[in-house]
């Protein structure tokens, strides 16, 4: 018996042993794949980097890996408390939750780190995170508390300028570009911690080319030029000096790099882009004859949408200048349909409006007859005063239109107030705005035209000048009522008073409404002691019921005229109070609810609780 008794000893011993490897090996094994997880997710925001790009939102499998990871770390934490492995998981759960745009999740696992953990090894990491984090939902106070306390511990940590970075990328998401441009600068005058500067100085010529920057913007180009390992940077970092160089109108230096830009332009499937560019250094110098057909024969495979609203654009402006209204209009529309923003998109917008208004004056002008075609001719002048800058066009329709004897009044003085604003402040000829002020004070003393042209600009009170106009008129036609219309008058006045106008408003149908400034707790009533029987006792008539206690009103008719039960009653409502007091009503008692009990768990003699962040140790 010794040696079988030795021999069932060591089985069981190795038993127990292997059941202790293979739960130790459990929980590392769980581990390793919430890594592994996370890892596989994280090489698709890595490739992104590789190829200066922005890293996409996390979608399909890269989604699904960061929630596996968040999955695989919780189950450390519940399967297995007070392991050495639970500051890791939840770092990585802070870490996968942030990955998912989950800022306030993150922040829970963080603050669990901080109070279970305050020695972490991931301390410095982690308050980076945290600082990022209260960022992103915009509060910058706690954001900054945390960068404060990364600071103050880690002086020489590289989290410290990839603050500012990430600073400058959400504000250039969201197009602050000014916030971008001081954030991206401050990233690159870092002593440390600067990675991508080729990637984050093209971001900042970007800024520098929609706030004007361009002389700031240029040197910043060719210092991602000069040290980038990337040719598609290079050649994008080339193609935006390009464009800072026409408007500079650096022509010569423009001409040379697009010249050396072409041959790389097919490579990076940039054709049109470089086409658009030198079309825009065309014009810029003058030579709009040249650039005109480049931009109409661009071959279609060039033609992205970039390309083809850039394009429209160019060459609305270009039949704009030629006076081709109509091919202008068409090139504004396919400009403006485009998802891409132009240049100057509201200008384009604005200038399309004004074809617009023009062609239709024009078209309509053609079948018009009698004070129609002065009213016609005065919105094209007005069109091309204003909107289309062709003031002596305009000159000459705003005289057709004031010498139209058929014109209307009002439009005769509006015509003349035109021809003056076109001579006097855009033709540079005042002794012919003399002339038309002189005629219109002359012909229309009283209309709102004259009185700004009589005045002084610092003067010019043309809405009192109305105001004081619409009195004299009601004083004039109150002095030309006869005694009995004035008496009649005067006794309509005294009728009125504030609460006829009040109850007069009150007839409209409106209701007011109680307008909460914060969220109301829900009323929540304890069921009475008592309840009430829904409807009659068996057998009793409940008109009888009703006038035993009272409830129905006592009738004034003599009983042989009385309505008949079942007929159609007066509905009234009764008292509540006289319900509770009443006798003679069946009533049912309803039993309070007895509280649920909780049962409570059986928590494991290894158990070691993870402290929220507001308890004490």
């Amino acid at each position: 018996m010794g040696p079988l008794s030795g021999t069932v000893r060591s089985a069981v011993a190795g038993a127990v042993l292997l059941l202790l490897l293979t739960a130790g090996c459990a929980k590392y094994n769980t581990f390793f794949n919430a890594e592994r997880a996370f890892d596989n997710a994280e090489q698709v925001r890595e490739e992104a980097l590789k190829r200066h790009e922005d890293p996409p939102e996390p979608s399909g499998q890269q989604k699904a890996n960061y929630e596996i990871a968040i999955r695989k770390a919780q189950k450390i934490l519940d399967d297995f408390p007070g392991h050495s492995l639970t500051d890791d998981a939840l770092f990585l759960q802070a870490k996968a939750y942030h990955r998912l745009a989950s800022y306030r999740m993150s922040i829970r696992k963080l603050d669990l780190l901080f109070s279970n953990f305050p020695q972490t090894e991931y301390q410095e990491e982690a308050l980076y995170l945290q600082g990022l984090n209260y960022l992103l939902i915009g509060s910058l106070a706690k954001s900054q508390e945390y960068l404060d306390r990364l600071a103050k511990l880690f002086p020489k940590s590289r989290y410290q300028a990839e603050t500012r970075k990430v600073v400058g990328d959400n504000a250039f998401t969201m197009q602050d570009w000014n916030t971008a441009y001081d954030s991206y600068r401050e990233y690159l005058a870092q002593d440390n911690g600067v990675q991508n500067p080729d990637q984050v100085g093209l971001k900042l010529g970007e800024c520098c080319w929609e706030l004007k920057r361009f002389s700031d913007g240029v040197p910043v180009l060719d210092y991602v030029i000069e040290n980038t390992l990337s040719p598609e940077m290079s050649f994008r970092a080339k193609l935006l000096k390009v464009r800072m160089l026409t408007r500079m109108n650096e022509f010569a230096e423009a001409n040379a790099l697009i010249g050396e830009i072409k041959p790389e332009a097919e490579i990076f499937q940039s054709e049109g882009m470089v086409a658009l560019a030198e079309a825009k250094n065309l014009f810029a110098q003058g030579e709009g004859e040249v650039a005109t057909p480049l931009l109409q024969n661009l071959p279609d495979e060039w033609k992205t949408a970039e390309v083809r609203a850039g394009a429209a654009d160019l060459l609305g402006y270009s039949f704009l200048n030629e006076g081709k209204w109509a091919l202008a209009r068409e090139q504004f529309k396919t400009a403006l349909a485009g998802k891409r923003v132009l240049e100057d998109q509201e200008r384009t917008r604005r200038l399309s409006g004004n074809l617009q208004d023009y062609l239709a004056a024009e078209a309509a002008l053609k079948d018009a007859s009698g004070e129609k075609v002065p009213r016609l001719k005065l919105l094209e002048a007005n069109a091309l005063l204003f909107g289309l800058g062709r003031p002596r066009q305009a000159a000459e329709l705003y005289m057709e239109a004031t010498a139209d004897t058929n014109a209307d009044p009002g439009d005769a003085a509006r015509a003349l107030y035109g021809a003056i604003l076109a001579y006097r402040d855009h033709l540079d000829r005042p002794d012919s705005a003399d002339i038309f002020a002189a005629s219109l004070q002359e012909r229309f003393p009283d209309s709102p035209q004259a009185f700004m042209v009589a005045s002084d600009p610092g003067d010019r009170d043309l809405l009192g000048m109305l105001l004081d106009r619409q009195r004299r008129v009601q004083a004039d036609s109150l002095a030309a009522l006869s005694p009995e219309q004035r008496a009649a008058l005067v006794a309509v006045g005294s009728e009125w008073s504030p609460a006829i106008a009040d109850r007069s408003r009150k007839g409209t149908g409106l209701r007011r409404r109680m307008v909460y400034l914060s969220r109301r707790e829900n009323l929540v009533y304890p069921p009475p002691e008592r309840g009430p029987q829904m409807g009659p006792s068996p057998g009793r008539n409940p008109v009888a019921a009703a006038d035993s206690l009272g409830l129905r009103p006592q009738s004034t008719l003599p009983e042989s005229v009385r309505p008949e039960y079942g007929r159609d009653l007066p509905v009234t409502l009764p008292d509540s109070s006289a319900l509770d007091m009443a006798s003679g009503i069946d009533t049912v008692t309803v039993p309070e609810p007895e509280p649920e009990k909780k049962v409570k768990k059986n928590k494991s003699d290894g158990w070691d609780y993870l402290r929220s962040p507001g308890e004490q140790p």
